[in-house]
């Protein structure tokens, strides 16, 4: 297939996790193959809408709100089955109409859909996978005879072979930390030493909870979270000076310019720009997640990157009483995070050598199609 004024369409809805991967490549896309032509296809949760146009993005906006395999009653069951139907239908006057040269799957329930399709009318399409775990609609697509690009070297859940490609990440370049706190909205001084913390696209209060009651023991870090506080904590009555929310930020330039090191979920997508950037990290997998791919993907990059994970299923219980438990074992695991820090921001990226990451995972996935 030539390069020349190329229809895509790429799916990405749900979370962030499976949104910035998509822009990331589709940003890409704009910039190495000219002349093409890129339509983006989302659900309609606010969320979605949101990382859309933080990237100055309108995407397609498909009814739909969720997995039906995920609703809690019978009554919104059938309200999302039925969303699915009519997206469905609105997917295949799409393609009816567009005419794409390749489709672009990242994951969840809105890839369906426009899998779906693609399959029927013999478009060419391949999913990325961002997890170690292979989704849903991922497993339907390898069945399917699909192209299943991993971003990891393993993708548990699949009976055909994949392509490794890596997880396609955001561009970031360092700005100085005491410039980056600005931006975020809170002040530091060059000799403070700053743990990050992010929830995930959607938060968490668990890990939040928990970060809040380590900062009152860890006075010497000053902790920064990521997303705004939990309802039991309102930013007029933090528990101590060294613990500050900086609301939600989808540019990460100024988060991971100032963070020595991070504290983090094991979404797909936040564990590779990690990776990427060579920023230390302690990941605590949300042990609830499907099929357990955030445990997955936290050994998989402790693997790589011989960062520590700390597995602990009861900060996931919202409960205080459970904070308060002997968590000898993250401990552990946060001295050799601190052990891990090399004192200063690689700035890898400034040179080059990251660009060219992001460009290989980029290109990789691209040529799966094309």
């Amino acid at each position: 297939m030539d390069n020349s004024a190329k229809k895509v369409l790429i799916a990405a809805g749900g979370t962030g996790g499976h949104i910035f991967p998509a822009l990331a490549f589709g940003e890409w896309i704009q910039k190495e193959k000219r002349g093409a032509n890129i339509t983006y296809i989302s659900g309609s949760r606010a969320l979605e809408l949101e990382i859309y146009s933080s990237r100055g993005v309108k995407p397609v906006c498909l009814s739909l709100d969720g997995s039906p395999l995920g609703a809690s009653s019978l009554f919104l069951k059938l309200r999302r089955y039925t969303q699915l139907f009519l997206s469905f239908l609105r997917v295949g006057v799409l393609l009816f109409r567009y005419r794409p040269d390749a489709c672009f799957l990242f994951g969840s329930y809105v890839s369906l859909p426009l899998l779906l399709w693609s399959f029927i009318l013999r478009v060419p399409v391949a999913l990325h996978e961002q997890n170690s775990c292979a989704g849903k609609v991922t497993r339907l697509a390898s069945f399917l005879g699909v192209p299943i690009a991993s971003g990891w070297e393993e993708c548990r859940g699949l009976s055909k072979p994949f392509t490794h490609v890596g997880v396609p990440i955001r561009d970031i370049k360092k700005i100085p930390k005491i410039d980056a706190a600005r931006v975020l909205g809170f002040n530091v001084n060059r000799s403070d030493f700053v743990v990050g913390v992010i929830g995930g696209s959607i938060g968490s209060v668990p890990l939040e909870n928990f970060i809040a009651r380590l900062a009152e023991n860890k006075k010497n870090f000053v902790f920064a979270v990521l997303g705004n506080p939990p309802s039991n904590l309102s930013s007029a009555r933090l528990p101590c000076e060294n613990l500050c929310f900086l609301g939600k930020h989808w540019d990460m330039t100024p988060f991971y310019s100032v963070s020595d090191v991070v504290i983090c979920r094991a979404g797909a997508s936040t564990l590779a720009e990690l990776m990427a950037y060579d920023i230390p990290a302690l990941v605590v997998p949300w042990m609830k997640a499907a099929d357990g791919h955030q445990e997955l993907n936290a050994q998989n990059f402790s693997r790589v990157t011989g960062n520590p994970i700390w597995i602990k299923e009861e900060i996931d219980k919202e409960i205080d009483e459970e904070i308060d438990k002997d968590y000898s074992e993250f401990d552990e695991a946060f001295e050799k995070l601190i052990e891990k820090f090399n004192g200063k921001f690689s700035g890898k990226n400034q040179n080059g050598k990251f660009n060219d990451s992001i460009t290989t995972q980029a290109d990789s996935l691209w040529r799966i199609l094309c």
